[in-house]
């Protein structure tokens, strides 16, 4: 590498894991700016300079990132929903709202994005640099899915697509073909405590069949560079005490933070982890 890296930083964990994987690599390093709030504090240990900033004071990340001397930004880690109502915004964050219809993610993202490009960065894919997070093809775990649970998988990418379209959330928790609950501004892990209650509470009335299956996708026509689907450890954690036997990921477009993990953690508690397409799809089961 010959010039710093930016790190625009959100909270979990892979944005520790791409300052680790960077200052591995050697080279000049990354230049960071983190949300107050939402980044691990960790971070700062990681990097070679780093700027906390309130969500929506675009101008200190613009002139941080400038004067760190970085080119290519990534933006990656999550940031609450909810945070939006608290944000402080800049005049450039103002500006640039008011040019919108609306505050959905995707519409905001792509907005911050075209931003860092109008002043001279290049945005970049986290997964240019660490590839080994794009969820792979097929069943990552020991049990398979039935072929109820397939006919439920095909269902719900169909609607998980349809409300991607909608820029309202990438994943759907589906039972028996019909959606149980969908991913919106409360975040998948709330999501899926709700869905297991859903679900639960249906058992009792259906001869005690608890399944159901989440299914989590890229939105259509997302800039993969922003806000891919993410899951880990703590999925497998979630939907093991919602009940919910089974995930389906966008292979090649979602992350999976350390899969091995991941997979162990699947395997411990007998769920279901797929990473799918949607040729994979069509006959299956």
């Amino acid at each position: 590498m010959t010039e710093r890296v930016g790190l625009v930083a959100g909270s979990g964990a892979i944005p520790l894991m791409f300052a680790r994987a960077m200052r591995a690599r050697g080279g000049p390093g990354v230049v960071a700016v983190a949300h107050e709030g939402e980044t691990d504090p960790a971070l700062a240990h990681l990097v070679e300079e780093i700027r906390w900033v309130r969500l929506g004071q675009f101008r200190r990340v613009l002139d941080h990132l400038g004067r760190g001397g970085a080119r290519g930004v990534v933006l990656v880690g999550g940031i609450r929903k909810q945070g939006i109502w608290r944000a402080r915004p800049d005049r450039l964050a103002l500006r640039m709202v008011l040019r919108l219809w609306g505050l959905h993610d995707d519409q905001l993202l792509r907005a911050a994005g075209e931003l860092l490009e109008a002043h001279g960065f290049a945005l970049r894919s986290v997964t240019d640099y660490l590839p080994e997070l794009l969820a792979p093809p097929g069943c990552l775990t020991r049990r398979q899915p039935t072929v109820g649970e397939w006919e439920d998988i095909r269902f719900g990418w169909r609607a998980a697509k349809a409300l991607g379209g909608l820029d309202i959330g990438q994943g759907v928790v589906v039972r028996r073909n019909m959606v149980v609950a969908v991913e919106a501004m409360e975040g998948t892990d709330a999501m899926l405590r709700r869905a297991g209650e859903l679900v639960a509470g249906g058992a009792r009335g259906w001869a005690g069949d608890r399944s159901a299956v989440f299914v989590k996708v890229v939105k259509p026509g997302q800039d993969r560079r922003l806000d891919l689907p993410t899951i880990g450890v703590a999925t497998m954690e979630t939907l093991a005490a919602a009940g919910i036997p089974v995930i389906a990921v966008e292979a090649g477009g979602a992350m999976i933070v350390d899969l091995e993990a991941t997979c162990r953690a699947a395997d411990r508690h007998g769920l279901v982890l797929l990473g799918v397409a949607g040729e994979d799809l069509e006959g299956t089961g």
